[in-house]
């Protein structure tokens, strides 16, 4: 997934407040999290040292889709 498609897809979705994305990390400000995190891929793009952000938003967004399938069932 590129970063304009990631982008794209968080930009539709209602996002938590907060969200715990591996034990012991929660984050606080889920949105304010995918948008920093968005900017840095832009200014950097994904290479090695920034790559921990890109995995970060695949991890936002897998959780926040099994979120959204389990309200739905």
């Amino acid at each position: 997934m590129t970063v304009p498609e990631l982008e794209d897809y968080f930009s539709g979705i209602n996002l938590p407040q907060t969200l715990e994305l591996y034990p012991g990390t929660k984050l606080n400000d889920v949105a304010q999290c995918v948008d920093t995190h968005l900017t840095v891929l832009k200014i950097y793009g994904n290479i090695r040292p920034y790559e921990c952000f890109y995995d970060r938003l695949l991890k936002i967004k897998e959780m926040v889709e099994k979120e959204q399938e389990n309200s739905e069932e």
